[in-house]
């Protein structure tokens, strides 16, 4: 076999297998530190927080209760999804409730939390609560939005609204619950591998879909 030959196969196999590969490792590897933003959250009129899918935690309640507590937002938006298949243990009304009573339990009035029930949608929960708060922004004319998100999901979600709300004058910000893991350790745990992963799907789901 000629070297020219074998240059040539080692190109193909190196453009062909291993740069995708590198690509992909690399992508994984540095998400922790893009996922996020560093970006400072601002006072806001109301405060979002998606439930669409697991319990909060108590560690992220009381944060939120923290927040309303030095009044960096007068009202929270609990946002859940319809579950008409009822196909999980724990449904979307009894998530919400059991969260508003940790967040009542933690100094928030009921009376300042309201409940947003969004439908399931092939573009995703967070695109379709972000539509559903449009129609809320409109109609009581707000002029902030702060978001409660997981942390290596704040990009996505901060992006989502933004590209929604961005015919209104309605600033948005994000504000981040710390995560248990970091760029540094993340790949140590199943955990850790299951929340970055998780991020990075989603985030590359709602790019290619256009929806941020």
């Amino acid at each position: 076999m000629q070297v020219s030959d074998l240059t040539f196969r080692f190109k193909l196999l190196f453009l062909g297998f291993l740069s995708p590969v590198f690509l992909t490792l690399g992508l994984l590897f540095s998400a922790p530190y893009w996922l996020g933003t560093n970006d400072p959250y601002q006072k806001s009129d109301v405060a979002v927080l998606e439930i669409t899918e697991d319990l909060p935690t108590k560690k992220n309640l009381k944060a939120i209760s923290n927040l309303y507590a030095k009044s960096d937002f007068k009202k929270l938006i609990l946002v859940s999804k319809e579950d008409k298949a009822q196909t999980k243990l724990i449904g979307p009304f009894e998530i919400d409730q059991k969260t508003k009573e940790v967040l009542i339990a933690n100094g928030i009035p009921s009376a300042q939390i309201v409940s947003l029930v969004i439908p399931i949608s092939k573009m995703g929960d967070t695109d379709e609560a972000s539509k559903n708060l449009l129609k809320i922004a409109v109609s009581d004319n707000l002029g902030s939005v702060l978001l409660l998100t997981p942390e290596f999901d704040k990009r996505r979600i901060l992006n989502t609204y933004k590209k929604t709300l961005t015919s209104l004058p309605v600033k948005v910000s994000a504000y981040g619950f710390p995560s248990e893991v970091s760029g540094s350790n993340w790949f140590l745990s199943e955990a850790g591998v299951k929340e970055i992963s998780v991020a990075l799907v989603r985030y590359i789901h709602s790019y290619v879909r256009g929806i941020q």
